[in-house]
This record gives structure tokens, sequence and C-alpha cells, in this order.
């Protein structure tokens, strides 16, 4: 008996996945490097950079009545002597720079300028994005590209070591270990760097009293300080993260003034410099960035939430800050920033209310509705009620006003915010509604779905992207960036 064949089935076409692109800055250059392993036969070598302290510009606490002693008084024989108003201006102006009061440390009196060895910096490693990440996604070596694993292109010995520092090479984004003093000095002496970069990001140690808390494994985030156990085996971590102050405090400005002097060597005109402080010595560290960059040049502070709290006898403390200084303010790239507002919660605590589009049918928010606005149901939209009155009288606002057969007046010393034509337009929109003894103006919270992010982040706490104990949550640094730069910008981050 003859069987009916049933139609053989195609197989489910295979899904091609896209072969993993790469972000190239292709029209950056970057001064080719050498290798570490060319280190010995390296001869380009440089005197170490001086820098020079501006005691013009110390802002606060404290007098030298010995300091510029002789430059004062050449200052008032240039007054004295000057040809004409501005040159005498000008000179009266610096003399009272001289005179300001500044934060005084011990050792800073001694210390007009300080030094800081120039060192090339040798490639270790070159690692190409693209063939990290195909080689991680594919499963099936015969099917993976042939890619190779460094960024940059192969040279012989005799190039990387004679060229090096001389030619430009494609641009490719760095780790470097090393001295955040030593190597910013030489992204300025060795690469040219200076007045280039747009934004700087300083994570520097809190004070003196936080003790060691390098995390050598992602996996172990349970670090003890001076425990053994948790020791780097590598000898240029356990300097970086063993930070010494002999001086105590004072120690501990001065290094900070030193490499604040280097990044505003490196920032560009339009360039901005985030600091991240706790509130231990944020006052200290603000005086000495108003002596560096000018107190003119202080943007805002950022307070940000942080997860855990730190225990004390009166008030828990659960903020850190940001502080922002532009190197010339007037000159300074930024951009605002919005963030969408959620009813019930955050900026958008106000709309508690819903309307159905439908019916006009109005009620309040669930406290579920509150907890995941994906639960208001479709054609609801949230609403709140905002006053229409504001203070002063004016003669053409401060009048009465009929609304559904009743009269509605501002009050003593108000007046409406808009005129008797403006309140009729609203009507007719139906955004003016009774609420008890007066009317208010009814906001949806689609007319404006957006707000400004203020100086007070409170949804920073928490960051799943976070590997290790003392991270930055990452949402912390996007919003930096995004306020101060734009794609193919140059951004440093000397204290990681």
């Amino acid at each position: 008996m003859a069987k009916k064949t049933q139609p053989r089935k195609k197989p489910p076409a295979k899904k091609v996945s896209e072969p993993t692109k790469t972000y190239e800055h292709t029209e950056e250059k970057l001064l080719l490097r050498p290798d570490v392993g060319l280190q010995p036969q390296f001869k380009a070598k440089k005197a170490p950079k001086t820098y020079r302290y501006d005691p013009s510009l110390d802002p606060a606490l404290s007098w030298d009545v010995n300091a510029d002693r002789e430059r004062g008084e050449a200052l008032i024989a240039r007054i004295e002597t000057a040809p004409d108003v501005a040159q005498a201006t000008a000179a009266a102006a610096e003399l009272k720079r001289m005179s300001r009061p500044f934060l005084n440390w011990a050792g800073k009196a001694e210390r007009r300028e300080f030094s800081v060895p120039t060192l090339p910096l040798f490639v270790h490693e070159r690692l190409s994005t693209q063939a990290i990440l195909q080689s991680v996604t594919s499963h099936k070596r015969d099917k993976q590209q042939s890619l190779r694993l460094f960024a940059d292109e192969e040279l012989d010995v005799t190039d990387r070591l004679l060229k090096a520092y001389e030619h430009p090479t494609p641009w490719v984004n760095r780790l470097i270990l090393g001295d955040s003093l030593v190597v910013m000095n030489s992204l300025l002496q060795y690469e040219g760097l200076g007045g280039q970069v747009q934004m700087i990001y300083m994570d520097p140690p809190y004070g003196v009293r936080f003790g060691s808390n390098f995390q050598p494994f992602v996996r172990k985030r349970d670090v003890r300080h001076g425990d053994d156990n948790s020791l780097s085996r590598e000898p240029e971590m356990v300097q970086a993260y063993r930070d010494t102050w002999e001086l105590g405090l004072h120690s501990y400005l001065g290094y900070l003034r030193d490499r604040l002097i280097v990044c505003r060597e490196l920032l560009c005109a339009r360039g901005s410099v985030f600091v991240q402080i706790s509130d231990e010595n944020i006052h200290h560290v603000r005086e000495v960035m108003d002596e560096v960059f000018g107190s003119e040049n202080f943007v805002v502070v950022v307070c940000f939430r942080r997860l855990g709290m730190m225990v004390g006898e009166t008030i828990q403390s659960s903020a850190h800050y940001l502080l922002w200084y532009a190197k010339d303010k007037p000159q300074m790239k930024s951009r605002k920033l919005f963030e969408r507002q959620i009813p019930g919660r955050g900026s958008g605590d106000h709309y508690v209310n819903l309307e159905e589009t439908s019916t006009g049918n109005v009620r309040a928010l669930t406290a579920d509705e509150r907890g995941n606005p994906d639960l208001i149901p479709f054609g609801w939209r949230p609403f709140q009620l905002i006053s229409l009155t504001t203070g002063g009288f004016r003669p053409n606002t401060t009048i009465p006003y009929e609304f559904e057969g009743r009269i509605y007046h501002p009050g003593p010393n108000k007046c409406w915010r808009t005129t008797k034509e403006g309140l009729d337009r609203l009507v007719a929109c139906r955004r003016v509604v009774r609420a008890g003894n007066t009317i208010r103006y009814k906001q949806y919270l689609d007319d404006f779905p957006l707000t400004e992010i203020t100086t007070i982040w409170d949804d920073t706490a928490r960051d799943p992207e976070n590997l290790y104990v003392v991270q930055t949550p990452s949402n912390i640094v996007r919003r930096c960036l995004l306020m101060t730069t734009d794609p193919g910008d140059l951004v440093l981050d000397p204290t990681c």
C-alpha cells in the first residue's frame, strides 16, 4: 500500500550574527611609543620638567608678610612711574592679588616650584577590542575570523626604537600604569598633549586617614587593610595603593596641588576638570582648586548619593561630591542634561493623579503604580494641579474671575499668573479645575516628560556594573562626559 510521504521541511535558516566592529578615531593620530623590551636602548631621554607655583592666585586663610617683598616694591614703583592709567591699573591689580590671603600648609612656602621626572611611556601590551570580543562570543574555532590582537600596525625593532615619539600612528585608547604625576608629565613633554584634553576626571584619595583599598581580584570584594593576603604581587601597584603622608594633611594638599597644576597644563581652553571627594576634605580641596584654576573658574559642586553610609555620632553621611572647575569658564564647553520624569517618584512625585482620556474620569495613583509606572493602564494620563496665582498686585491680573458659575479672586496682594484672556484659553482647553476655594491649572506629565538634572544626584547609589569596592558608579562619569565632551574629544582619568 502506497504511503503518502510528508514534504520535507526546510531547515530553519541560520542566523548570521553581525561581525563585531570597533570604534576607531581614523582622523586622530598618536605618536609612536617604544615597547617595554626596548627600554635599555631608548636614547631620546629628556630632563625633568620644573613647574612653578603661582602665589598670586592663593585663595584664603593666611598671610605671608615676607614673601615677594621685592616684587611688591617693584609694583609700587611701576604704579608711581606708569606713563598712563592702564599700566598703573594693571600693576595695582597685580599688587592686590599678591596681598590676598591664601591657604598655607607645612612645606608650601619653602617650595616655589616642583620637578617631575620626564620619562617615556613604554608599551607593555597592545590589544584589539574587536579581536577580543570575537574570540569571546564565538564558540567554533574553525569559523572565527583571523584577527590580530594587536591594535597597532606591526613594525620592526629598528622602527619601533628609532621612530619612537617622532612619527604619528593611528590613535588608540590606553591604560597606563604609573605615578599619575609622572604619567601626565610624560603626556605633556613626550606626546605634546598640552592644551588638548577636553575633560579630566580625578578620583584621588579622600584624605590621609583612608587605608589601602586595593582589590587584586574582581571576585573577592572583602579587602582588609594591612592583611598580607590582600597584597598584590606587583610592586608598582603596592606603591600606588599604599599612599603614605609623611606630614599628614600637609602632604596630602601638596600632593593634590602638584597634580592639579599639571592637569591645568593638559586641559584645552574649553576643558573641564572634575574632582571626586568626600565631606572630610572638600573645603580644603576647593581652596586648592581656587588657587590653581582661579575662583572665577569654579562651576558647581555636585552632590551624589553613594552606596552605604558612614556611621557617626550625630548623623549618617550618605553623599560624596564632585568639584567642577573650568580651564576658562567663559569658553567652557557644557550642555544641560535631562531625565525622564516618573509619576509618583523623584522629580515626578507631584504627578499623583490619573485622568482617563476617553471618559475624563479621575483617580489617584495606587501604591503599586507608584512603585512600577508600567502598571498604569493604557489611556490614563498622570497629571498634577498647579497654583494659578503668584505674589504681588497687578492691575490687569488682580481681578475676580468667573469659572463654572462661581467667582474666584487671587487673594490680597496676589494676582493670576496670566490675564483674563489667558485664563479663558486655559478653560477652553479644559486645563482649569476647581480645588477647594480656588482654581488650579492641570498639567499633564506628557506636557513636560523630561526634567533638567540639577546638582543633586540621588539616583547614583547602585550600579550593577560595579566590580570593585571603591569603584565610582559609571553613571556618574557618564554624566560628566555628556555635560562637557563631544564624540572624539580627549578624556583623561589620572587617578583611576
